[in-house]
């Protein structure tokens, strides 16, 4: 599914809009034992409005985030397929709209059985139609309309709420009222949808899952109910991505390369912004980056190999690689640079130490929230006993960097 096709479904996620239908919807609740201790399908419309209206808003949060973060596809292997695969199991409540009370039955055991939750949750799913206009050459629309039909399923965990104090009018009195009944959160922690769309066509050879915390997706979903292979998080695709410099570039990985590896990357998600599909980095487009970025041909000749046994044949999502701030850390100093302060930044050899300089364009800086001003040349700069020409060379050394001499602040 692309970005265009995930913003439409998304906008048009109501009955109101006049061509997205909510076919039949299934609820059930599951303790912490993992036995379905309620279930029930029905149409939505029969439902009170603010019930509805609260089902609506905590489906359409399935379909929140970014494509490649909360947001992912997997495939199925052709095994899911067989009778007892979740992609057959997906494919019957399909067809059957959760009518098929054997169909049903098997689709919660796969969820209940498989999932890695250890408290009380509730299932909700809808089988839903939405219609997909299409235009002709003229930008117009055609007659040439389809029907995408899909179920989106969300899992909500269910906690106890907490005793309130309320004002009873009729004892005139502040008291008590303890809570007893599991609330069901409008946010789900997990959500699948099926079939995807792949080029505006319906393809049940895919899933698509959202994760609430997309640094941690739950892959008790992706591997053990849905039967999908996981692959990186956007956290992991970076992670991997700064192991692949690592190995391709070596030493001479220091802050302008990292840097500039980093504004390569950022400035082609934004000239790709638009595009249909998340912009990746392949090891094809890393060589011609790492290239323009100065790093010399003959660890050029190392990307195909160290991107395929690290990475794999899989392109990494670009926005997943992308700093919008950059941060210089030692164990004891952790330094946050801005996205246009990169090049106020350097390192250097000033009287034999390492050191970080930082461009100052106006000596007024703060400090714990206290205003201060930097002056040249002082004592708390070099130290006291440090002598005054040490200080004016200081102040005039040039910026010389060696790769054995400097601490590098890695992706």
């Amino acid at each position: 599914m692309n970005k265009k096709e995930l913003a439409e479904l998304k906008k048009n996620f109501d009955d109101k809009c006049g061509f997205f239908t909510f076919n039949r919807i299934l609820r059930a609740f599951v303790d912490s034992d993992k036995n379905v201790i309620f279930k029930k399908h029905s149409l939505l419309g029969v439902l009170p409005s603010e019930e509805q209206e609260l089902i609506t808003v905590t489906l359409r949060k399935g379909l929140s985030g970014t494509l490649g973060k909360n947001l992912v596809e997997y495939n199925f292997p052709d095994c899911e397929y067989e009778e007892d695969g979740a992609q057959h199991i997906l494919y019957d409540i399909l067809k059957t709209k959760f009518e098929n009370d054997e169909h049903t039955e098997a689709f919660l055991n796969n969820i209940t059985k498989n999932i890695e939750y250890t408290s009380t949750f509730a299932i909700i799913s809808a089988h839903c139609t939405y219609t997909m206009f299409r235009k002709d050459k003229n930008d117009e629309l055609s007659e040439d309309n389809s029907d995408y039909n899909f179920i989106l399923t969300v899992l909500c965990p269910a906690e106890i709420g907490e005793d309130v104090l309320v004002f009873d009018d009729d004892a005139n009195n502040i008291c008590l009222i303890p809570k007893k009944d599991r609330v069901v959160s409008r946010t789900p922690t997990d959500a699948f949808l099926f079939p995807v769309l792949t080029c505006g066509d319906p393809d049940i050879n895919a899933v698509m899952c959202y994760s609430s915390k997309p640094k941690e997706p739950n892959k008790s979903l992706v591997k053990d109910v849905l039967g999908c292979e996981t692959t990186f998080t956007a956290q992991g695709e970076k992670e991997v991505f700064g192991k692949v410099l690592h190995d391709i570039v070596g030493k001479d990985l220091d802050y302008t390369l990292i840097t500039t590896i980093n504004d390569k990357i950022a400035e082609e998600v934004k000239e790709h912004r638009f595009d249909s599909k998340p912009t990746t980095i392949d090891d094809i487009k890393l060589k011609d980056i790492l290239s323009e970025s100065g790093v010399d041909e003959q660890k050029l000749e190392k990307v195909h190999k160290v991107y395929s046994e690290t990475v794999g044949q899989k392109p990494l999502t670009a926005s997943n690689l992308v700093s919008t701030k950059t941060v210089v850390a030692t164990p004891d100093i952790t330094i946050n640079i801005g996205k246009s302060a990169t090049e106020k930044v350097r390192t250097s050899l000033i009287g034999g130490r390492r050191c970080l300089v930082i461009d100052l364009d106006d000596p007024n800086i703060i400090i714990n929230g206290l205003p201060t001003t930097v002056e040249l040349a002082t004592s708390q700069t070099f130290g006291a006993d440090e002598p005054a020409k040490a200080k004016t060379d200081a102040a005039e050394a040039p910026a010389e960097i060696t790769s054995e001499e400097e601490d590098y602040a890695a992706f």
